[in-house]
């Protein structure tokens, strides 16, 4: 042990016995003792060796690191009590050294009582040369032989001594070498293992954890990972070989969270991007650093020895994080070999939390440009024309109400398409791949999986192979069923506001000569000697004209708001409105049926009752045939009054019926002009009530039934 200032040693003037054997022992042990790799092994041959070459009454070997602190390795006839640990001043390197009596010699009054308890009297220390270049300059080993009685050393002691020093030492650096070799190899397969590990997945807290239980337990006891989050850092992950220690120092982040200091921690590491080495923490250091006595004795449980912190640098040396292992127990801690598998980790993981980083945006891109097209309604497609496959995105399903297992392939793409625009839309595409178009254009009617009819508008560049082939189309669709809404209804208005003008203009026209004929027929019905008859039809002429002229206004929505509604006897004004039309019935030999139920009232303007009610009527003449039959009926429901007239007719399709009440909208534009039905809602929505017509075209039961309900007064 390096524990004595060197000193030379005198050849003694006693006379020694000595072993003639010795050199021949230490030759015949010689090859075994260097062809063993194993350093215990080594260790324990060189006390056996010591023992055959010189006589004393106990053996040690001794290793330091650091010059100052010396650790036991071996021994042989020293007692269990005695120091496997000493600390020395200074960390000059060993020297060859003799001390006839301990008790007399100065310098080691310090260890004089561990001497005196194990009865030691005289030692001879022996230098070991080891010639490790990765090893620290400062580091050492001796071989000391102790007697517990004083002794005189002699030239042979010191030449035999010499002898196995050397052999020990080459013995030694053979075995460290090995032992170097195989952390070497160890460290190459753990770094390859780490690779493999962390590049196998690409999600980020995957990641992280994987980097965590990759250093616990192979290089530290414990590991916490810190991730720079918008510049702050930020504790993701912990892991500790004890799962009871792991709560425990879980439970101390969120008591104590960690402060960044500018000269120390993490956030020196952080700030500079320099690993962080305690090689040897000791209690005086843990309580000169903190000063609450509750987190000093949280930290002194979790057994703390040692520390590296080591930053994650990115490719562009970008601090992404810091990764901190600590060795726990008192025969742990951490060396230079520890702090280099550290920073080749970092690297690693480094390089896959970037990976997974980078893999995370994308995913968020595309979670974003996901919920942009289902916001927009949009979806993506590529069609391989080639191999004819058609692949769409799950916004493009989605928008079709397609199953997401359904057939990607270009014959069901044109399935798509509705039957009525598929040639239009094949041509469109055919169009442009002729004319080396570098886009194409379309916008059709689509069939959904559920049979429903929408407005898609597609867009795609066409891919050309170097022969300007076209082999593939990648396009975009979106939904425009809202737009083509908003489009026929800018026409239907355009049309509305056309129509109304020309109304404006009909009724101004029509006005003078209207007027006139009223008060022709006024006159008519007060001349003196008209027969009672042609009284009773000159004044129904006089209620119809007057209905004309409203009908005028009202049409297109050019009119005032009436403001004399009453209490009007509904069966009257059905009855008066059926008799207007009872010439044609009888023209076309219909059969009319009525059934009113006397007494009913509602609170209507009779005028704009007597237009719904001639609308309908007119209908169910026109859409009845020769011989046909008509049924008019003013029916009690409950707390309202139906107005009922149907007829025996060919009949309206199921998909027409929810637009018969659309402006310019007609079954017969042979003869009508689609505002009939929409008027006529319009005065039944007016007056709080409502109509719903009942159709079919069944070749047997086949007619249509159009019900007026109305608040009874």
């Amino acid at each position: 042990m390096s524990n004595l200032n060197p000193q030379s040693v005198e050849p003694s003037s006693a006379l020694v016995v000595a072993r003639p054997d010795a050199l021949k022992v230490l030759l015949e042990a010689s090859t075994l003792l260097l062809a063993s790799t194993n350093a215990d092994g080594v260790l324990s041959g060189i006390v056996e060796l010591a023992q055959q070459v010189i006589s004393a009454d106990a053996y040690a070997v001794w290793r330091t690191y650091d010059g100052l602190k010396w650790r036991m390795l071996a021994s042989h006839g020293l007692s269990p009590a005695y120091r496997t640990e000493l600390h020395t001043q200074n960390s000059s390197a060993a020297r060859f050294q003799t001390v006839p009596d301990v008790e007399v010699d100065p310098r080691l009054s310090r260890f004089a009582e561990t001497y005196r308890a194990e009865g030691i009297r005289s030692m001879m220390v022996v230098p070991l040369q080891l010639q490790n270049s990765a090893l620290e300059s400062t580091s050492g080993a001796t071989i000391t032989f102790y007697w517990r009685v004083p002794r005189t050393f002699s030239d042979l002691d010191v030449a035999y001594a010499s002898a196995l020093g050397n052999l020990s030492a080459a013995a030694l650096n053979l075995s460290e070498l090995h032992q170097q070799y195989k952390r070497e190899k160890a460290r190459i397969a753990f770094l390859a293992e780490a690779s493999a590990v962390l590049a196998s997945s690409l999600d980020y807290e995957t990641t992280l954890q994987r980097v965590a239980h990759l250093a616990v337990p192979q290089i530290a006891d414990w590991c916490t990972v810190h991730i720079l989050e918008n510049g702050v850092p930020t504790k993701l992950v912990v892991a500790h070989a004890d799962p009871a220690m792991l709560e425990f120092a879980q439970e101390y982040s969120a008591r104590f969270p960690e402060k960044l200091h500018e000269d120390r921690g993490l956030g020196l590491v952080l700030r500079t991007g320099q690993t962080e080495v305690y090689p040897r923490i000791t209690d005086e250091m843990l309580a000169a650093a903190i000063a609450d006595p509750e987190q000093l004795a949280m930290v002194r449980k979790l057994k703390m020895v040692s520390s590296i912190l080591v930053p994650l640098r990115g490719h562009n040396n970008e601090i992404l994080g810091a990764i901190r292992l600590l060795a726990a127990g008192s025969d742990s801690s951490f060396d230079q070999d520890d702090v280099q598998l550290a920073e080749d980790l970092a690297l690693r993981a480094a390089a896959s939390i970037e990976n997974a980083k980078l893999h995370r945006a994308v995913l968020d891109q595309k979670d974003r440009l996901s919920l942009s097209h289902a916001a927009a309604r949009m979806g993506t497609w590529h069609w391989d024309i080639v191999h004819q496959q058609m692949v769409w995105s799950d916004e493009f399903r989605v928008i079709h109400g397609l199953k997401h297992n359904s057939a990607s392939t270009a014959g069901a793409g044109p399935g798509l398409i509705h039957p009525a625009d598929r040639e239009k839309v094949l041509n469109d595409f055919d169009s442009a791949i002729a004319r080396n178009e570098e886009y194409v254009t379309t916008e059709h009617r689509a069939v959904g999986g559920d049979g429903r009819v929408f407005w898609v508008h597609s867009r795609g560049r066409i891919e050309r192979d170097p022969e300007g082939n076209a082999i593939a189309i990648l396009g975009i669709t979106m939904d425009v069923t809202e737009r083509r809404h908003s489009e026929e209804a800018m026409r239907k208005s355009e049309k509305l506001a056309a129509a109304g003008r020309l109304a404006a203009t009909v009724a101004h026209e029509i006005n003078n000569p209207l007027e006139s004929i009223v008060n022709l027929v006024y006159l008519s019905r007060h001349t003196p000697g008209v027969p009672v008859e042609a009284a009773a039809f000159l004044a129904t002429a006089d209620e119809e004209l007057t209905r004309i002229a409203q009908i005028v206004r009202q049409t297109l929505g050019f009119y005032r708001e009436a403001v004399d509604p009453r209490n009007s006897d509904i069966c009257r004004i059905v009855s008066e409105t059926c008799d207007v039309y009872r010439q044609r019935i009888h023209a076309r030999s219909i059969q009319c049926e009525m059934d009113l139920e006397q007494g009913l009232q509602a609170f209507v303007i009779p005028g704009e009752l007597k237009q719904v009610v001639a609308n309908l009527i007119a209908n169910a003449i026109d859409a009845t045939e020769v011989g046909g039959r008509i049924q008019i009926s003013v029916k009690r429901v409950r707390d309202k009054v139906a107005i009922i007239v149907a007829d025996n007719g060919s009949g309206i399709e199921e998909e027409l019926l929810p637009r018969l009440f659309e402006p310019f909208f007609t079954t017969k534009p042979e003869i009508g002009t689609g505002l009939g039905l929409w008027v006529t809602k319009g005065i039944v929505d007016k007056h709080d009530g409502e109509i719903s017509i009942n159709s079919s075209t069944d070749p047997v039961r086949h007619g249509t039934t159009i019900t007026v309900t109305l608040p009874l007064a």
